[in-house]
């Protein structure tokens, strides 16, 4: 097991047990008087949740103490934890801690309850003097995605269509310099500088939960890659 990439083995710790639970689903609607079936509104699907039970051994407790101290340090923001024997990444936020002693003093067990979600490893579209594309979405949830555009020439306006309910339009592009569209960090830069004052968008690009996805380019004299982590309930 690793949190933040860090291997727990570190900290003499061994990962015991998991528990891992979906979201609660609860469909928002209203049945209003003298409608003949009630009218359903957007669900808002919220964290899972994740128990965790980590073995701790040392030659006593201030040692273990310690090592368990180390640990939890590892986990004061979001964490990207990889379970032993699951597939993906687990990234969540710590909600409670609990260290429970064992009839054996050189043995702690430490109880960590998560509320977070599953993300698998990226995945990477490349299109090639392409003007459309289709794809199908991995995951159960809406996932942020990032966009590189690679221009072969000067362009002075290129739109992108199909991550959102509106157009995405970059103005300005130069031939070779390449500009990122990050839906997960909210920015838009050009060989590393900001550039967002000539981007239009409503929102930042995101791809929809299971969802054969058409996309088009309004020019094929540019490259480009979209990344995305497919998300799990």
């Amino acid at each position: 097991m690793k949190v933040n990439s860090v291997d727990i083995r570190k900290y003499n710790a061994k990962q015991l047990t998991v528990d891992i639970q979906p979201p609660p689903i609860a469909i928002n609607s209203e049945w209003v008087e003298g409608a003949p079936t009630p009218h359903e509104f957007h669900t808002q699907v919220k964290y899972g949740s994740l128990k965790l039970k980590i073995l701790f051994r040392g030659s006593g407790r201030n040692e273990i103490i310690r090592y368990i101290s180390e640990f939890l340090s590892l986990m004061t923001k979001k964490s990207e934890i990889q379970l032993d024997g699951y597939k993906g990444i687990y990234v969540g936020e710590l909600q409670s801690e609990n260290i429970e002693k064992t009839k054996v003093g050189t043995k702690y067990i430490l109880n960590l309850d998560f509320s977070g979600y599953m993300t698998d490893e990226e995945v990477v579209n490349e299109y090639r003097g392409k003007d459309e594309a289709m794809f199908e979405t991995l995951g159960t949830r809406d996932a942020p995605c990032i966009i590189e555009i690679m221009p072969r020439k000067d362009i002075q306006e290129f739109a992108i269509s199909g991550f959102g309910s509106d157009d995405i339009i970059i103005r300005n592009l130069e031939e070779g310099k390449k500009v990122i569209i990050d839906g997960k960090n909210g920015t838009v830069t050009q060989e590393g500088r900001n550039k967002f004052a000539d981007c239009d968008m409503w929102e930042f690009p995101v791809l929809r939960k299971k969802k054969v996805n058409m996309v088009e380019f309004s020019s094929r004299d540019c490259d480009v890659k979209v990344h995305y982590s497919p998300m799990w309930l």
